[in-house]
Formats: structure tokens, C-alpha cells, sequence
């Protein structure tokens, strides 16, 4: 039986990986998982397989730090790997129903979960031992973190604050979609950050969606946020994403949304917020209802939209076109004096929602200048992974992970997604299967109980608590 040297050479692309600072015409090596070497004319050693990737763009595999891809919505593993995702955190699972499905529908990427806090401690006060009760309950089932819901499903600006201060307490990765009862899923909710954070630190999710017009211009509310992260860089990490859709719930009870940021939506385009005023937000073609089809999300509106969300009597996921162009390119962009990125890293908020498309207007910023290939590597890859801790991710040196993104340069979109050393997805083809869960040491007895493979990610390594 041959030895051979790698179990996989990718020969002939340009390497983009800002943490080793290289951008060089490179062959990588790849045996066990891992990526044992980086250098020029490795392909003539023995290898049980050579991939040719001449003309192609070579990064550190994407690591997605904002998705929804829990169970009903598994589809959502299919849609990112096409698009170049390796890692990912979901942002809004309990491990159950993220863990039925990941089994189900995982395609061979690293994923982990934040479990969501909202309607169960909506609209009162709650006592720390509550609140401590369900950070601690989380991470024993292996989430990583927790996620504050309080754009959709609001707290009081006392129990925010107090699940922010327990979840640093224990050194858990906290998140927080911005709003409170006495703000919102906007630039007021940006402006209340200082006092719900103290002396805490925490992530801002999808740091663009609170700059949508609602209090003063777009262009106002993005500057303003802008410089209130930089303020705040000690104490936070932030994403955004480049897509022009949301993500928000059609459901409905007495009469209207359930959702705070749907009620917001309609009023936006002057609907009344209440389930009438979606039903003909929808029936106009302004809210899109997002229906399973053919191995992937899509968008519905019109009749065909307000049948199904009939149907299925409200209960059904929806986006609105209601993202700021200029908002999202300057979170992108925006830089300190210091000359660094604001805005941490770039995501997607998306998953089972069709706006997966950090690697295709990534490389649009990157044509129109506004970003270099290696910034967008550093936005896609290495700062994610920095920001949740995982060590082995985000960049192509000797050791790390063996999970890389391909790229058509000419047209910019993902041509190969490689995760584990494996091909997952090979122009829109998926190959792969299962996966890894990341959770801390304490989640990860469960994790393995559930049959999982675990990657322990340690928090206080990590950007947010460094």
C-alpha cells in the first residue's frame, strides 16, 4: 500500500490568509484534518488526491458568526455550505431543537448554538436567581453562550442588564440583538448600550439593523453607532451583514405581531402594525413569507404569500427589504483612527434565510476598493474566529484546521467549500455530512452524550473577553 505524505494538495491558488500574513501563489497540504504544510511546489509529493485550483482565490475557511439554522430550518446547513461557510454560531437555538437539527441535516461543518432568551422573560422584571438559573441550564446542555432577543421580544432594561452581568459572571459568550422595553430594534436601542453593559463586555448583533431611518436618517444613525462601538472597544464586539433583507417572524396573537421589529417593518412603509396590516404588507409584495423549496429557502409574496402564512395560521418566518445600502456599507467598511475595523467581522444573519451573501458583496466591496482581499478575509475568517475563541480556525497556517473557502475571482462566488480536510460542496453540489459542535467544558459532556463530536471554544481566549 502507497504512503502518502497528504491526504489532499490544493495546488496553484492564491492564498489569502491575513493571520500568517500571506497573499502568495501557494500550494497547502492537508493530512488528518489539518493543514501540515504551506509553500510553493508541494504538489509533486505523494498525495492520495491533488485539486488544481489555477485562478482561484484560497481563504481560510468562512466562519460565520451570526446564522439560524436550528431544527425545521436544517436547511440552512445545505445554504451556507454552498456559500463557503465552515463554522458557524447559531444565533437563537435551544440544544434540543439544535441538535435534532444538526443531526438531521448537517453537512460536515463546525457549529455551535446560543440559546435565546425572550418571551420567557418579556415585559417583567425577573429575579437573579431565575436568570442565573437559565444561563447556568444552558450551558450545562452545551450551548455556548446566550443571545438577548430584546429586538423581537423586549425586557425590561433591568432583567437585560442583569443577563448581560450573569453571563459574564461566568464567562459564557453573551450576545444581544439591541432593545429593551423603553427602546427598540433601532438607534435607540444603540444609544442605551452603556448603561445596560457597566462594566461588562458583550457581542452586538448584526450591528447595521439598528440604522434604518426609524429615528433620524440612515446616514445619521450609522455614523452615531459607529462611533459609540469605537467608544465602547474594550467591552465589545460587533458583526453586520451585507444582505438588503431582514429576518423577523410573521406570527400573530390578538391581533397582531408578535415580533416588536415586524411591527416596526409595517410601520416603516406605513402599514398598520397589526396582523391586517401584514396580511396586505404581504399581499403588496413588501413582506415575504419564506417557504422551504427544492433543498433551500425562498421568498413568497403576493396571494401565493398570504395563502401560505394563512395556511399556517401566522406561524411562519418572513423578511422585509428594509436594510440601508449606505448603513450597511459603512458598518462594513468604517474604520478608527487606529486604522481598524470598527465592526469586527462580517456575517450573515442568515442560514435558512436566502441572504448568504457575505462572500459575493464581500467581493463586490473588494472590487469597488473598498475593502482589500485580505480585509475581507479578516472580516469573513480570522476575526470571527478570534472573536468566539477558536483557535484552529480562520487562518491556513501549519496546524490549524483544514477548512478553506474557494473562490471564482471573475465572478466572485464560492466555487469549493473544503471543512475537516473534506470537500463539502463542489460548485452548488453538496458532499458532505454530520459535523462538530462547538460548546464550552461544560456543555461538552452533553454534546458527547447526544453522540456528538465536540470543539471545546474558550471564551476567555477569545475577543469578547480578552
Amino acid at each position: 500500500m502507497p504512503r502518502y505524505a497528504y491526504d489532499l494538495v490544493l495546488t496553484g491558488g492564491r492564498v489569502i490568509d491575513p493571520q500568517n500574513d500571506i497573499d502568495a501563489v501557494l500550494d497547502l497540504g492537508i493530512k488528518d484534518g489539518h493543514i501540515t504544510a504551506v509553500s510553493e511546489g508541494i504538489s509533486g509529493e505523494k498525495a492520495r488526491e491533488i485539486i488544481d485550483l489555477e485562478g482561484d482565490l484560497v481563504f481560510p475557511g468562512v466562519v460565520d458568526s451570526h446564522v439560524h439554522v436550528g431544527r425545521g430550518r436544517g436547511v440552512g446547513y445545505r445554504m451556507t455550505a454552498a456559500v463557503g461557510v465552515t463554522t458557524m454560531v447559531d444565533f437563537g437555538s435551544t440544544m434540543d431543537d439544535f441538535l435534532a437539527g444538526f443531526g438531521e441535516r448537517g453537512v460536515g461543518q463546525t457549529v455551535g448554538a446560543l440559546y435565546p432568551i425572550n418571551r420567557e422573560l418579556s415585559d417583567r422584571d425577573a429575579p437573579q436567581g431565575e436568570i442565573a438559573g437559565l444561563v447556568d441550564e444552558a450551558l450545562a446542555e452545551g450551548s455556548l453562550g446566550i443571545k438577548i432577543v430584546g429586538g423581537h421580544y423586549p425586557l425590561t432594561p433591568e432583567t437585560t442588564s442583569e443577563i448581560i452581568s450573569a453571563a459574564n459572571e461566568r464567562g459564557c459568550y453573551i450576545a444581544f440583538h439591541l432593545g429593551t422595553t423603553e427602546t427598540g430594534s433601532h438607534i435607540e436601542g444603540v444609544r442605551e448600550i452603556p448603561e445596560l453593559l457597566g462594566d461588562n463586555r458583550m457581542h452586538v448583533a448584526h450591528a447595521n439593523s439598528y440604522c434604518r431611518g426609524m429615528v433620524e436618517s440612515p446616514a445619521e444613525e450609522i455614523l452615531e453607532t459607529m462611533q459609540l462601538l469605537d467608544r465602547l472597544d474594550e467591552q465589545v464586539v460587533a458583526e453586520s451583514y451585507l444582505g438588503t433583507i431582514n429576518g423577523t417572524s410573521g406570527s400573530c396573537s390578538d391581533g397582531k405581531p408578535d415580533s416588536h421589529v415586524t411591527r416596526n417593518c409595517l410601520t416603516m412603509r406605513g402599514y398598520s402594525p397589526t396582523q391586517d396590516g401584514l396580511r396586505q404588507a404581504i399581499a403588496d409584495g413588501y413582506g415575504n413569507v419564506r417557504v422551504e423549496y427544492g433543498g433551500r429557502m425562498v421568498l413568497v409574496t403576493g396571494t401565493e404569500g398570504v395563502k401560505l402564512w394563512e395556511e399556517k395560521d401566522t406561524d411562519m418566518s418572513m423578511s422585509f427589504p428594509v436594510n440601508s445600502p449606505q448603513a450597511t456599507f459603512t458598518a462594513a467598511t468604517a474604520k478608527n483612527e487606529e486604522g481598524e475595523f470598527i465592526v469586527d467581522a462580517i456575517s450573515t444573519d442568515g442560514g435558512a434565510n436566502p441572504r448568504n451573501v457575505a462572500v459575493e458583496r464581500g467581493m463586490a466591496l473588494v472590487r469597488y476598493g473598498a475593502l482589500t482581499l485580505s480585509e475581507l478575509a479578516d472580516k469573513l475568517s480570522a476575526a470571527p474566529a478570534d472573536m468566539f475563541g477558536l483557535k484552529q480556525k480562520g487562518h491556513l497556517g501549519e496546524g490549524a484546521d483544514a477548512d478553506v473557502t474557494v473562490i471564482d475571482p471573475d465572478v466572485g462566488l464560492t466555487r469549493m467549500t473544503i471543512a475537516g480536510g473534506r470537500p463539502i460542496m463542489l460548485d452548488g453540489v453538496i458532499l458532505g455530512c454530520g459535523g462538530t459542535v462547538i460548546t464550552t467544558a461544560e456543555g461538552a459532556p452533553a454534546v458527547q452524550e447526544a453522540g456528538f463530536s465536540s470543539l471545546v471554544a474558550e471564551a476567555e481566549q477569545g475577543r469578547l473577553y480578552r
